[in-house]
This record gives C-alpha cells, sequence and structure tokens, in this order.
C-alpha cells in the first residue's frame, strides 16, 4: 500500500508540475530582498525551474534506518536553501534507499557506506504555519516530525555572556515592560523554536580528544519557546530572535541552536583541523586529552566535537558569537583573530549548500568598570578593553562579519567587574536591526542598525599619522558633542594601546589620528571602561556608536 501512496503522490507531483508550467521560475522564488550596501552571497546557478520532485531511484527500500537526533518535531528549517536530512543504516542496507517529503517535495537519498543524505531541491519561503510535517520512510518505517517552521536558523555560542539565561534576564528587568521582559502576552504566540546544548549536559565522548559526537549526544530536542524551555536557554539569543520575529510580524519564524560553555576560551570551540591549523592546543600525556589556553582553560576542541559537530549539515541564517572574555591575555588576543576567522569559514563550508557565506554577528564586550575607593575585599579584575578592540579587527579578516556595538549599553558602575552586565535585551536589539538591514526587512538600514565600523586604516612613512577609514557612516562621521573624537590611542608596540594621541574627522568617512612618536599600530575604544559619550564620541549621522578596533600597522 505504501508503494502506491508513493507513485500516487508522485504523479499527482509531476501533474501539477505540468499544470503550472506557464510560470516562470521567478515566479516560485520568494521575493528578494532590496540591495544593501554589504557583500550578499551569490546563489549556486540551476539548470532548470527548482520543483522540489525527484525522480523516484530505481532501488529497493532499507529494511530499517535511523534519522539523526538533530531532527524532531517542533524544528525550524533554513528558508531559501536547500533542506538537508541525513541518517544512518545498518551496512547491510547499501545501495537500498530512504524517501522524503516535505511540503510537497519528494526526494530520495541511497544509503551508501550506512550513511544516507536527502536533499530538497527547492528554496522555500518563511513559513509559520503549524501542521506541516516532515516524513522519512521506506515501505516498512516511517519517520515524521510535526509542526516543522520554515524560517531563519542562527547558531548561538560563547561562553557565560552567551549562556546568561533568560531567568537571570528576568531577575534584573522590570516586569511591567513586556516588550523587555520577554515570554509575555506579547511573546505567547511567536513562532521561536529552541535547541539548548550545553558543556553542563554531558554526552559519552571523551573531552578534549579527536574523538566526533556524529549524532546529538544528549536527549534535549526542539522545544517550543514557553516560560519553562526559556528559563536555562540565552537570554541574547532569545531577544534577538524576539525583536526579529516581531520586526516581521510574525512572517519570519526563528530557530536558535545554543552552544554554551562557561568560562571557555576559543580553543574549546574549534574542530580538530582548526586546532591543529592555529595551534590552539597541544597534548598532554598524562591527561590523555588536549589541553587549550585561556583563563579556566581545560579541554580542547570539546565544544566543537561534543555539541557543534552533529549540526555541520544544518542550514543556518547566521551565527551569534559572545565569547572572548578568557581570550583577554596578550599572548591569547593576538593570535584571536586568526583563530576566530578560521573557525567561521570551517563552519561556512559544512552548513548551506546555497548561500555558503552566511553573516556571523560578533557581540562586542560592554563597558566593565574598577573597583571604587572605598572597597576593601578581594579584588579581581580582568581588563576587557584589549581584547573587545582586537576582536574589532574581525571585520577586516572576515568577509559578512558584523560587529554588535554595546559601548553604549552599560554605564553602572555600582556593578563594578561585572563579567556580566544586565544588558543582553540592548545588544540583542542591535543584533536584531542589523539581521533585519542585511535581510531587507522592516524598512530597517544598516547604518541606522549600526555605527561607524573600521575598513581599513594607513600610516604615514614615519608612523605618526593613521588615517582611519569607516564603513556605514550614514551621511557622514560625526562625535556626540561636536567636540573632536574621544577614545582613540596609538600603540607604540603592536597591540599595546598605551600612547595618547590627537584625532580629527578629515572626511565624510576618515578620522585622522597623530601621536607624539612613531605609532606601530592605532586602537579605538580599547579601554575597559569607557562609554559611549563620555569617554569615546564617534558616531555616524544616525547618532549610532562607532565599532572598538585595533590594527596594526602594515
Amino acid at each position: 500500500m505504501k508503494k502506491i501512496r508513493i507513485l500516487s503522490f508522485v504523479l499527482a507531483c509531476v501533474m501539477l508540475t505540468a499544470l503550472a508550467g506557464c510560470k516562470t521560475a521567478v515566479d516560485n522564488e520568494p521575493t528578494k530582498a532590496p540591495e544593501t550596501p554589504t557583500e550578499v552571497p551569490t546563489e549556486a546557478p540551476t539548470e532548470a525551474p527548482e520543483t522540489g520532485i525527484d525522480e523516484p531511484l530505481n532501488l529497493p527500500y532499507a529494511a530499517a534506518f535511523k534519522v539523526s537526533k538533530v531532527f524532531t518535531k517542533n524544528m525550524v528549517v533554513q528558508r531559501n536553501e536547500y533542506i538537508r536530512v541525513w541518517g544512518w543504516a545498518d551496512e547491510s542496507e547499501n545501495g537500498k534507499k530512504v524517501s522524503g517529503e516535505f511540503l510537497g517535495m519528494f526526494t530520495e537519498a541511497e544509503i551508501k557506506n550506512g550513511e544516507w543524505e536527502l536533499v530538497f531541491k527547492k528554496k522555500q519561503p518563511a513559513n509559520p504555519a503549524l501542521g506541516n510535517a516532515l516524513r522519512v520512510y521506506t515501505d516498512t518505517q516511517e519517520e515524521i516530525f510535526e509542526d516543522v517552521l520554515v524560517g531563519d536558523v542562527y547558531m548561538v555560542m560563547g561562553q557565560s555572556n552567551c549562556a546568561y539565561s533568560m531567568a537571570s534576564h528576568w531577575a534584573v528587568v522590570d516586569k511591567n515592560d513586556a516588550e523587555k521582559f520577554g515570554q509575555k502576552a506579547i511573546d505567547k504566540e511567536l513562532p521561536i523554536r529552541l535547541h539548548y546544548n550545553s558543556q553542563a549536559i554531558p554526552t559519552k565522548l571523551k573531552r578534549g580528544t579527536e574523538d566526533v559526537n556524529v549524532d546529538v549526544g544528549h536527549r534535549t530536542t526542539w522545544k517550543v519557546a514557553s516560560t519553562g524551555s526559556l528559563s536555562n536557554f540565552t537570554a541574547i539569543g532569545y531577544l534577538f530572535a524576539a525583536n526579529y520575529v516581531r520586526a516581521t510580524e510574525g512572517k519570519v519564524p526563528v530557530g536558535l541552536i545554543e552552544i554554551d560553555g562557561n568560562g571557555r576560551p576559543i580553543g574549546a570551540f574549534v574542530p580538530n583541523e582548526v586546532a591543529v591549523q592555529c595551534k590552539t592546543d597541544t597534548w598532554n600525556a598524562s591527561k590523555g586529552y588536549y589541553v587549550t589556553e585561556g583563563v579556566n582553560a581545560e579541554w580542547g576542541r570539546f565544544l566543537y566535537n561534543e555539541y557543534m559537530a552533529p549540526f555541520e549539515k544544518f542550514p543556518i541564517a547566521g551565527l551569534i558569537w559572545y565569547q572572548g572574555e578568557s581570550d583577554f591575555q596578550d599572548h591569547l588576543l593576538a593570535k584571536y583573530t586568526d583563530t576566530f576567522t578560521a573557525l567561521m569559514t570551517y563552519m561556512r563550508g559544512t552548513h548551506n549548500l546555497i548561500h555558503k557565506d552566511f553573516p556571523v554577528y560578533f557581540v562586542e564586550f560592554p563597558s566593565i568598570y574598577q573597583k571604587p575607593a572605598s572597597f576593601t575585599g578581594q579584588w579581581h579584575f580582568m581588563d576587557l578593553g584589549k581584547i573587545r578592540a582586537k576582536m574589532g579587527e574581525i571585520v577586516t579578516t572576515l568577509p559578512g562579519s558584523y560587529q554588535i556595538v554595546s559601548c553604549d549599553c552599560w554605564n553602572n558602575k555600582t556593578y563594578f567587574n561585572n563579567l556580566h552586565p544586565d544588558c543582553k535585551y540592548e545588544q540583542a536589539v542591535r543584533g536584531a536591526n542589523i539581521a533585519l538591514a542585511l535581510n531587507g526587512e522592516a524598512g530597517m538600514t544598516l547604518e541606522q542598525a549600526t555605527g561607524p565600523i573600521v575598513e581599513s586604516v594607513s600610516f604615514s612613512k614615519d608612523g605618526k599619522t593613521a588615517t582611519i577609514k569607516f564603513k556605514n557612516v550614514g551621511e557622514g562621521l560625526k562625535t556626540t558633542d561636536g567636540e573632536d573624537p574621544r577614545g582613540f590611542l596609538g600603540c607604540p608596540a603592536v597591540n599595546k594601546p598605551t600612547m595618547k594621541v590627537t584625532a580629527k574627522i578629515t572626511g565624510k568617512d576618515t578620522v585622522e589620528v597623530t601621536g607624539m612618536s612613531e605609532m606601530q599600530g592605532v586602537a579605538y575604544n580599547a579601554v575597559s571602561e569607557n562609554y559611549f559619550g563620555d569617554e569615546i564620541n564617534l558616531a555616524n549621522s544616525y547618532g549610532q556608536p562607532a565599532g572598538a578596533f585595533m590594527l596594526k600597522r602594515g
């Protein structure tokens, strides 16, 4: 009977395709976003209009198969991408097939070397409707995943500020501010889905080794965003999603995959290949695993190999990164940009079949304040100013990367040495606005969403003058008070922002910085306590603050 149903389904789809033959490929495509001043990834060319209906394979069905635990009910799959579904079977099933159906699409896959992968080759527009099921089957087995939404999927990754939960957010936010508080009546029906992966949920994998989880190693599934499921979920991720979904009037669902590791340096987040390439760890024979460097350093590679690897082929809209505090020491921040760029380049090579160069959003660290003179207790201070500025260099090494500027988000000095400032909502709004601008939605432009971001720097022959060019300036650079720009420092040695300088706006998009002697680099907002409007004041014509950076000469 199932074979009859399959043939009937395929014949019906072929007839519908023939009847719709007068439509062009453009008719079947979602409306394209308006052009933006940013680089937009090009789509892979197709030889014929996409129908999403493949010819059945002339193969027998497998007797049994397994679908990756990445896929569950209530998930979100990526719009405008080829949806991939994969799994495994016994080697004895090689040469047999598995079928799949979703939203009128049909495809099949041959099992090879005990593995199979379905690829639905029709780009689907956003679809927040419930009731759409993804079906994977043979003539003896069927797996159905209910209420699959089509929208934008984001990986949200980082250390404790990523793990900073909605419960922590609720504890400090006015409950009467429904929009900022989140998950009140205004949020209840938002099409947001969550997948939680944290180092607090152990798997069977030995940490710090080259071993990789090919599948999700714990029992977490996709969940509807509710007060219960959000309690331990990333606040910046959820608030980003909530603001994005509201701005699109609920028409674009958002799925969030959280990968968090409290206190972990970047060496814990990289796969084996990047660890070797960037020398982020060393093998410790006595411990029997790779040990990385940084604050709270221990296992290398484990966050990628244990939690991120199972999602390697899952198409995504982008990645939100809130990490770097554990790499603030000078010898670590010096190689941070290269390691981060290598990690994102690797990930861009695995997730998407069409838009491979998905955008990467990284969060700038807000102000962090030293103890008041009256404080007499035990004191430990992490100076995040230089790593904040060094991370700003990422935009010059990784195309399609976007800085979530945070210098105007936190100025409460009663929370001295606060590594977890309560400004996740403000950061999330800025990130969501950047994503809206990139996708051409809600009338948002990039200059409205984010301020001046460094593009390049050139030095005079004697090294005493640096000319810095910015993008996202709108009608032109300005300062909040009409004075000369504040917050610039010269670097008498690489990554050492200590020299006092003078700075002047010399053009629509340029600032000229002059030092007392030869500089080996230049920085902006490289002091931990810098706050926009006070110690720093550069903005674009919309009043959006400039992003931190530190660039070396040459």
